[in-house]
């Protein structure tokens, strides 16, 4: 207070996260555009969003909980041309996630395009919101809803049980000035395609309270949306749900009669990374209470996920690359794994399966050849055949292979011939002259491409020997062949 020093007060308050810098990597703005339907039941879907304060450059795409694919941030909007069906639903979605940030994810859901034309009607998103009450024991009710493939103009809604009238889809939202209050504390709305019984909805909700006068906290449509296993047999998430009169602000989450913790109303749509696993075998469960209000709770029972591969982790992929050949290259896979399931591993990248391998395969895995056009951005990804998300991936990049290398030097005085090339334990090696054949021993060097000697040897007969190049890394070397008549060289490449 001015003019008087013995009367302040000092608070201090958490900076915003826009000025802090660490702001949370957030996904916004996905959107699901439909296309073409295929012969195979697929069809094709175009996906775009925002991301903010990303951990990284790509990221990854589920459809219909069936793992799809790994793609830059560049490629966005992406065209997914077979997008797999949902088993006859009328509804689908999509989750992106942020290449390994399983915090940084997003869930779509989308109506299915009428494939075939053998959609059903199906009515979804209905929506009631209630207005100011009447003297009559009535109220306002704002309805909405969408509908695919309607097989009527206009619709019919039920108040209660009480018919209400027909009404043209172009009318909506329709209100409806005196929906009849029921005498509780929920009331009960019914919409139905004309003629048509088998596409209506129903949707419970609560009644205003300027009617009920003292109406209660209520939980109402609590959904539970399960996502990835964790390596520690936890998995994710994800919870919503609608509160009538609330009495506080948060809520407090039990799972599996753990307590996970205190979250604001403002957090919902929540994910819970780790949820507890239900080690008895049965259905999980959660409970929200509204905090302080032990009358204002809600359980919701559900599936786990097929966590028995929570445990598999691959890890520390690696991939070289040989040298180039006819403008083509080998990559060389290296990998470490543990807990994966019975079905091996994938391979995969850049829209090209590479196959499946069981899990004592031998490594490196060599894949190729590999065109070295400088255009082909390579990346690879192992992935349990299994389990989803147990999987590592890695980003080679552009390979560029001159057009007309040669492995095999000709010199002035012969040639060394070898074979294979490339080779992976041993190579054969033929020496000529351009006058003859080489007699004699002679002393072999076979050295790297920085030019250090990793094989010094004695071969008794020059003219034809092999060289054991099981212990050497993949990559291009050159082998040195002294004689009495002068040196040879030629090159070739370790797999």
């Amino acid at each position: 207070i001015n003019d008087n020093a013995n009367c302040c007060k000092v608070k201090e308050f958490p900076v915003p996260a826009c000025i802090t810098g660490n702001q949370p990597c957030e996904i916004y703005d996905l959107t699901v555009v439909t296309g073409d339907c295929h012969p195979d039941s697929t069809y094709t879907i175009t996906i775009d969003f925002e991301v903010a304060n990303t951990t990284n450059a790509s990221f990854d795409l589920w459809g219909n909980g069936q793992y799809i694919g790994f793609y830059p941030l560049s490629a966005l909007p992406l065209i997914i041309e077979h997008f797999p069906n949902n088993s006859g639903s009328n509804s689908a979605y999509i989750k992106v996630c942020i290449n390994d940030n399983p915090n940084c994810c997003k869930i779509k859901q989308f109506i299915t395009p009428a494939c075939g034309g053998n959609t059903p009607c199906e009515i979804y998103n209905l929506t009631v919101n209630t207005g100011d009450c009447t003297s009559d024991s009535t109220y306002a009710a704002t309805i909405n809803f969408d509908v695919v493939s309607p097989t009527n103009a206009s619709f019919g809604i039920w108040a209660n049980n009480q018919f209400m009238g027909s009404f043209p889809l172009t009318a909506l939202p329709v209100t409806i000035l005196n929906f009849p209050y029921n005498g509780g504390t929920n009331d009960v709305v019914k919409v139905c395609i004309n003629d048509n019984a088998n596409c209506c909805k129903v949707k419970e909700f609560p009644a205003p309270a300027c009617i009920t006068g003292n109406q209660p906290c209520e939980i109402y449509d609590l959904t539970v949306m399960t996502g990835d296993c964790n390596p520690d047999s936890t998995y994710s998430i994800t919870i919503d749900f609608e509160v009538a009169n609330t009495t506080n602000a948060s809520f407090d989450l039990w799972g599996n009669g753990q307590y996970i913790g205190f979250y604001p109303l403002s957090a919902l749509p929540l994910t819970i990374a780790h949820f507890p696993d239900n080690s008895n075998g049965s259905n999980a469960y959660i409970k929200v209470c509204i905090n302080d209000n032990a009358d204002c709770c809600k359980i919701k029972e559900f599936a786990e996920p097929n966590c028995a591969g929570a445990n598999c982790h691959i890890y520390d992929l690696n991939v070289q690359t040989t040298g180039c050949l006819c403008g083509q290259f080998f990559a060389v896979l290296t990998f470490a794994h543990n807990g994966g399931g019975s079905g091996g591993f994938d391979i995969v990248g850049n829209g090209v399966n590479y196959g499946n391998f069981p899990y004592n395969h031998p490594q490196p895995i060599i894949l190729g050849p590999l065109e070295g056009d400088n255009t082909t951005f390579y990346e690879f990804v192992v992935k349990d055949h299994e389990i989803a998300g147990c999987k590592d991936a890695f980003e080679l990049g552009k390979i560029d292979c001159p057009e007309s290398p040669t492995l095999e030097i000709i010199n002035p005085i012969g040639a060394l011939h070898l074979s294979p090339n490339p080779a992976t334990t041993m190579i054969s090696v033929n020496a000529t002259l351009t006058d003859g054949v080489v007699s004699g021993s002679g002393q072999v060097l076979v050295m790297s491409t920085d030019g250090r000697t990793v094989k010094n040897i004695s071969v008794g007969t020059a003219a034809s020997f092999s060289i054991n190049i099981g212990d050497l890394p993949p990559g291009t070397y050159e082998i040195v062949l002294e004689t009495e008549r002068g040196r040879l060289t030629g090159k070739f490449n370790k797999i």
